[in-house]
């Protein structure tokens, strides 16, 4: 190889490339190192053979431009047709064809982020090696990028630093010690300059999605370390994200507080003769209340209302105090209003009722209400759900594979669980699975799910085989006093009974009542099984999917197939009135008259293809020959 080319790896670790090379020039090595830009990513200097002089320097804009200089490395083909393979594997997940991505390796690796192996349609194995693949050409693209995992063993200061941490904090300084150990930095020398190196090694060199995260768990974990080690600097702490406002009950004036504790014992065992319609609430609608009132007071206070002025619960439902919170949370939010202003307005109507507030105010409260509903924005609608679960129904609708592997999950993370069953996750595997399974079939709330018992709640009905599964819950247990039953048998059933059978005792080495039950005996925590759900789903599909969400994604999925029965999905979720499914779930009329539409577009084009081939015209489709 000549002296000007650069075709392989060790020979692209000794070169560097000029600021700017035309045709004609000769290739001297730059000190500055520097890599062109352009627009929003980064352009890299690519040298080709001396055969090429005419083309000496071109940039890797695209894929396409990173693929080409793949295929014209000298290197052997068993080396380059998998890069080669793995990019036009990340174009086709990624991309619309044509390799016209941008080369942005940090904005491609983001994305990757979003997929799982299951939703790519490959093994985990395959998928990790695109991804590995996929650096490695970027890498013979970019020289000066180092290898994120080639870390040899620390050697000196930093070897007995790391010896003498426990194995949280090893995992949180990992990176920046292995940089510094690399850049021959003692660990008395790190300081605020060496951290904003250490940032942009991560950001440009590595290519690490969440630099930004590793940045700020490296400063934390170090001005720990600062306290106790005296040659140590403290680093400058991360800028929060956003400025907290949370005020918390402690700081509060007394009288505000023990009224929110009246209110709060007054809503979970309400007075039934006062003259009002009252019901008994659930203790997470209480804990809403309690978050709400916390906010409310934290909001006003955030907009310059003295918390010393807010003596009582009374001062802080004042309209003119209200308005004010209200005003700061929209700023805060630039200047939108979302969907817990509205649900704090909700939930201030109650309470200025509750302790009695004055007609007037109450009515100037009204009046905040309605302006606050006059202003919502076109794409939060009343009572809707979040743009965030209209995107997951858009998914279920347009994403066929999406759509199978949700379906599908009780019965992958089953067969996860039955071939890793020596382990010590796979019982809380196959929990999981057991607990997406009733979501998918029942619909019912978190709530209803980890509070299941047996026995009472979950009975068996019948002898086997002739038998099946009963889900009755009381009206007292759901959130809308309704009751609720459903039947399980089948696949469902089956699923079940093997979780009690074979894996449930591994979960719970003590008698329980509970379905879900923890090692103790008592109920599994609601949080704790829905951060499980939320994890394994984002393992499998790429994303998590709470168990709420599995109640938006049942209907989605019911009224796709029957889009004129809004009503059986009302009763099947035990709604006390249909309107509220038909403002959640029904179908927008525009999209359904355009399919219906564009169905009969189509069907009229191929009947008049059908007719003008008999008068011997014929359109030639992709897969004919051309004439």
């Amino acid at each position: 190889m000549s002296s000007s080319s650069c075709a392989t790896l060790a020979d692209f670790d000794s070169c560097e490339y000029p600021e700017q090379l035309h045709a004609g020039d000769s290739l001297q090595p730059s000190s500055q190192n520097q890599a062109l830009a352009q627009d929003n990513f980064t352009m890299i200097t690519i040298v080709h053979h001396k055969e090429d002089k005419e083309k000496m320097v071109k940039p890797v804009i695209t894929l396409r431009d990173l693929y080409d200089f793949v295929g014209r490395l000298d290197l052997p083909a068993a080396q380059k047709k998998p890069m080669m393979s793995a990019i036009k594997r990340v174009n086709e997940l990624l991309g619309q064809g044509g390799l016209d991505l941008p080369a942005d390796p940090s904005a491609l690796l983001h994305r990757l982020a979003a997929w799982s192996p299951a939703m790519a349609g490959m093994s985990a194995g395959a998928f990790a090696n695109m991804k590995s693949r996929l650096r490695a050409a970027f890498r013979l693209a970019r020289p000066q990028m180092a290898n994120p995992r080639a870390r040899p063993q620390l050697q000196g200061a930093w070897r007995n630093l790391q010896a003498s941490l426990d194995v949280t904090m090893q995992r949180n300084l990992s990176r920046v010690m292995h940089f510094a150990a690399r850049h021959a930095r003692p660990p008395s020398d790190v300081d605020d300059a060496f951290i904003e190196r250490f940032a942009a090694h991560l950001r440009d060199d590595a290519m690490v999605v969440d630099w930004e995260a590793v940045v700020r768990r490296s400063i934390r974990a170090w001005n720990v370390l600062a306290k106790t080690r005296a040659k140590f600097q403290a680093l400058t702490a991360p800028k929060p994200k956003r400025t907290p406002y949370w005020i918390a009950i402690d700081e509060w004036p007394e009288g505000l507080r023990n009224d929110l504790t009246d209110l709060l014992r007054h809503l979970a065992k309400p007075n039934l003769f006062t003259g009002r319609k009252v019901r008994k609430l659930k203790p997470t609608t209480i804990i809403q209340y309690r978050h709400m009132t916390i906010t409310l007071v934290s909001a006003a206070v955030g907009s310059g209302i003295a918390l010393n002025s807010l003596a009582r619960l009374h001062d802080v439902l004042a309209p003119d105090v209200v308005a004010a919170a209200l005003n700061f949370l929209v700023a805060r939010a630039d200047n939108r209003i979302t969907q817990l202003m509205y649900q704090m307005m909700v939930r201030v109507l109650v309470m200025a009722e509750i302790v009695e507030l004055p007609e007037g105010q109450r009515q100037r409260l009204k009046a905040i209400f309605e302006e606050l509903e006059a202003n919502r924005p076109a794409d939060m609608p009343k009572r809707s759900m979040t743009a965030k679960n209209r995107a997951l129904l858009e998914r279920l609708e347009y994403d066929q594979r999406f759509a199978d592997l949700v379906h599908c999950l009780p019965d992958l993370l089953a067969s996860q669980a039955r071939a890793r069953h020596k382990t010590t996750n796979a019982a809380s595997i196959m929990r999981t699975a057991l607990a997406i399974d009733l979501l998918l079939i029942c619909s019912m709330r978190r709530e209803n799910l980890v509070s299941l018992e047996l026995g009472k709640s979950l009975r068996r009905m019948g002898k086997p085989p002739h038998h099946f599964w009963i889900i009755e819950i009381e009206p007292e247990e759901v959130k809308n006093a309704e009751p609720l039953r459903y039947r399980l048998e089948g696949k469902a059933a089956a699923l079940l009974e093997e979780y009690l059978d074979e894996w449930r005792g591994r979960l719970c080495h003590h008698p329980s009542p509970w379905l879900f039950a923890r090692p103790d005996g008592s109920r599994v925590d609601a949080r704790s099984l829905a951060s499980s759900i939320e994890r394994l789903t984002k393992r499998v599909l790429g994303m998590s999917i709470s168990p709420h969400q599995f109640r938006h994604i049942s209907a989605e999925s019911f009224l796709l197939e029957n889009p004129d029965k809004v009503n059986t999905i009302s009763e099947h979720f035990g709604h006390t009135d249909s309107n509220t499914a038909r403002r959640y779930y029904s179908r927008p009329k525009q999209k359904e008259a355009s399919r219906t539409y564009q169905a009969h577009a189509l069907k009229a084009r191929e009947g008049s293809a059908r007719r003008l081939a008999k008068g011997k015209i014929k359109i030639v489709r992709k897969s004919e020959d051309k004439l």
